[in-house]
């Protein structure tokens, strides 16, 4: 436990003011699902290998922006949150971050950059997001399942970023998109880290624990995935959130996260590298990389 009035690295960082040399130098969006980790035996090989070439192109370019910290937008499915404690948003501010291994994921461990969450969460704040700092967050799939295609050529510490994405009230998506333009700036102004890339995980349309469990609406991912990569964010950020999960299902709340990244990223458009509905993973699976 911190002793009262011992300054952190953190604390003294966040003092000092911005650093110029920081800059966010590789960002992208992606769906996850626990399903592309266990493989069921009906998935179609053509689809999985698309959204697996996908994924690869993203380690390779993420090992070569150089990132020293990957900052992962994620949500959680009642396994580090639940009904008892719900923040909007929360930053990790642990020594690491252990993995549930849940569903078939991996049970692992990721290393983190000492005093990062901590810096981070104070700039936030500075800007009036009251976000919560987590020293014990565990990763559940949200973040593991992804992680995993992202560190296949390369591995590095991780910031995890959760945003409730599934017990409402849910955070609007403007505000999502908000929290994203003040994540990018106190990311740009932190002092700790000079290369950062950043990534959000979720979506895009598919239902959990529904009816309509095992449904795809590929209208909804088409018609998001094209306007996302031609930059649209403030106007997908309008979209009626209980319109969304009635169209696309509660697990497309998660385009939160994407919004979250595509406003930190600082890009204007973004680049499709795949969709593809998987029936056999039940979602509708989108990968998108920026500038």
């Amino acid at each position: 436990m911190r002793r009262i009035g011992c300054k952190t690295a953190a604390e003294r960082s966040l003092r000092k003011g911005g650093n110029i040399l920081s800059k966010i130098v590789w960002s992208a969006a992606m769906a996850h699902t626990a399903a592309m980790m266990r493989m069921p035996g009906d998935t179609d090989a053509g689809q999985a290998a698309r959204v697996f070439d996908a994924f690869d192109h993203l380690s390779q370019t993420l090992r070569d922006s150089g990132a020293k910290v990957l900052v992962i937008v994620g949500t959680d499915h009642m396994m580090t949150f639940s009904y008892e404690t719900v923040p909007v948003f929360a930053v990790g501010t642990g020594e690491a971050y252990p993995s549930w291994g849940e569903a078939g994921t991996k049970k692992t461990s990721y290393e983190a950059v000492e005093g990062f969450g901590e810096e981070i969460t104070g700039r936030l704040i500075q800007q009036d997001f009251d976000v919560a700092g987590v020293a014990e967050m565990r990763l559940d799939h949200a973040f593991n399942c992804p992680l995993d295609f992202l560190f296949k050529h390369v591995r590095m510490p991780v910031l995890p970023i959760y945003v409730n994405c599934t017990i409402p009230p849910l955070p609007r998506h403007e505000r999502c998109l908000a929290f994203g333009y003040a994540l990018g700036k106190a990311l740009r102004e932190q002092t700790m880290v000079d290369k950062v890339a950043i990534v959000g995980t979720g979506g895009l349309s598919h239902w959990v624990g529904m009816p309509q469990t095992g449904q795809i609406n590929s209208d909804f991912d088409r018609d998001f995935l094209d306007r996302f990569e031609r930059g649209e964010f403030a106007d997908l950020a309008k979209l009626d959130s209980d319109t969304v999960i009635s169209d696309a299902g509660n697990g497309a709340a998660e385009i939160r996260n994407w919004l979250v990244v595509a406003a930190a990223s600082g890009h204007t458009k973004s680049r499709q590298l795949a969709y593809e509905p998987v029936s056999a993973w039940k979602t509708g699976i989108g990968v998108v990389e920026f500038a």
